[in-house]
């Protein structure tokens, strides 16, 4: 209030006491403390804070995570000409950085150039800058994803090869290598290694059996669109691997996983229909996220391979599932359900709520009593033309005919459904667990932003979504939220 005449301040004089108060609170902080936040921060962000005060100017360049991108630098759909300028410039700026910066020791280092060969000396001495600064964890981007992921399979050579003196810097823990070659007898020298991950590059079945067995400290391993692999297997003795990533991987001959790791929690896989022979314990393995996306056929036999997959992945508590799953596991012998429970918590489907899928969406369901929280993926899927249900189908009156599930009944809480246009699958769908969701909670409605094939429309969409909200609810404490 003012002390004179007894009116309120102006909402612009409080909105600058409060930014007062603010920047008056950040200045009693210590330089220890803003470097606790500067760690805490990307390194695009902390650069930002350059900006905040003189007292910050100069403090972002003391953090110990650098991340030296050049898509910060350039831009996208410039000219080749352009880039190369740009390019340039984010060359001479890392250049400035490694002179002006004082600490001796660092814990991340990244770098990302998509034409390191024009460049050499200067990537090398980025990566002997860090190797020199105790560096723990090294990621080496030089791969071109936008343009490499339109070519499917595609091999790619890789870009650049890891000088010699990262080989001798044994204390290195994680190692991050895309399109950047390196020699494997060496490699084994970093025994100190706990998170490996290669992407565009040959490798060999061979390699990965000697690493698994040479860094006894490894607990993941991801291997994105690697090429010229015969098989997978992953074994050893006390082996600690605690999370595996399979995407996009080319292999040679059929698609054969072996997986024994009794600590592993999380199992990732994108790619075809495989072969997987897979042991894990029960009390550890958590989650697996399953998507074959790349297939481009319906086959009835798959879905005996999927079931078997599923059985194998019992102990898991979080699924998910592709478009495809949903539209061929229905056709194995087993359509209705698996033959024993599933013991997911959380199931996310990643669908396109396409007719084909309405099988495998009720098989899962059917499959999982104990199911707490159902996420759904609305996007585009590769759906099959040719395609033949298990049972006769009629998409208007299929979930008005389904039987209630017993996680309907039990457990199932919260439903988060992401990309919502209307569609009459999607509506049926809702109103479905919407009637049958005895103790259901919450259901979280997003609305699709980016507008449709008919050129969309966003408030259609949420009007549709608005009008479940008048819909019978069979649980007296549903929140139905709209975004």
């Amino acid at each position: 209030m003012d002390p004179i005449y007894g009116f309120s301040n102006s909402p612009r004089q409080n909105y600058l006491e409060a930014m007062a108060g603010n920047l008056d609170m950040f200045s009693r902080l210590t330089d220890e403390i803003l470097l606790i936040i500067i760690f805490f921060l990307p390194f695009k962000e902390a650069a930002r804070t350059c900006v905040l005060s003189k007292r910050w100017r100069h403090i972002w360049r003391e953090t110990k995570n650098i991340d030296f991108d050049e898509r910060f630098f350039v831009g996208v759909g410039e000219s080749q000409e352009r880039q190369e300028t740009q390019r340039q410039i984010f060359i001479d700026f890392a250049r400035q950085w490694m002179k002006n910066y004082k600490k001796t020791g660092i814990d991340k280092f990244r770098l990302s150039c998509l034409k390191p060969v024009n460049f050499r000396e200067d990537v090398e001495r980025c990566i002997a800058f860090a190797i020199s600064h105790n560096v723990k964890v090294l990621d080496l981007d030089f791969s071109d994803p936008i343009l490499w992921e339109e070519d499917g399979f595609s091999n790619h050579e890789a870009l650049f090869d890891l000088p010699m003196n990262v080989y001798g810097h044994v204390v290195l823990e994680s190692l991050k290598l895309f399109s950047c070659s390196f020699r494997v007898s060496d490699f084994m020298n970093l025994k100190a290694l706990k998170h490996v991950s290669l992407g565009w590059l040959q490798l060999k079945v061979s390699f990965i059996e000697s690493l698994l067995l040479n860094c006894p400290l490894l607990e993941s391993l991801s291997l994105t669109k690697c090429w010229n692999l015969e098989h997978l297997r992953i074994n050893g003795p006390n082996l600690r691997l605690r999370s595996l990533v399979i995407d996009k991987c080319n292999f040679l001959r059929d698609h054969w996983f072996d997986i024994e790791a009794p600590n592993l929690r999380f199992l990732k896989y994108s790619g075809v229909v495989g072969i997987f022979d897979i042991e894990i314990n029960r009390n550890y393995m958590e989650e697996a996220d399953l998507d074959f996306g790349l297939e481009f056929e319906v086959d009835e036999a798959v879905g005996n391979l999927l079931h078997k997959l599923l059985e194998q992945l019992y102990p898991i508590r979080v699924l998910t599932v592709c478009s495809y799953m949903l539209q061929v596991i229905p056709l194995g012998e087993e359509p209705l359900r698996m033959s024993f429970p599933l013991n997911l918590k959380h199931l996310i489907l990643k669908a396109a709520m396409h007719e084909n899928e309405l099988y495998g969406i009720r098989f899962f369901l059917n499959s999982c009593p104990y199911l707490e929280t159902l996420t759904i993926e609305i996007g585009p899927g590769r759906v099959f033309d040719d395609y033949t249900p298990p049972f006769e189908l009629n998409p208007d009156r299929f979930w008005t005919q389904c039987p209630k599930f017993d996680c309907l009944g039990r457990n199932l809480k919260v439903v988060d459904i992401k990309g919502f246009t209307g569609t009459r699958h999607e509506v049926c769908l809702l109103c479905y667990l919407i009637f049958y969701g005895r103790v259901l909670e919450c259901l979280n409605i997003t609305i699709w932003k980016e507008g449709g094939a008919n050129g969309g429309n966003v408030e259609v969409y949420r009007k549709r979504a608005q009008g479940l909200q008048s819909f019978k609810k069979g649980s007296p404490n549903l929140q139905i939220s709209i975004y």
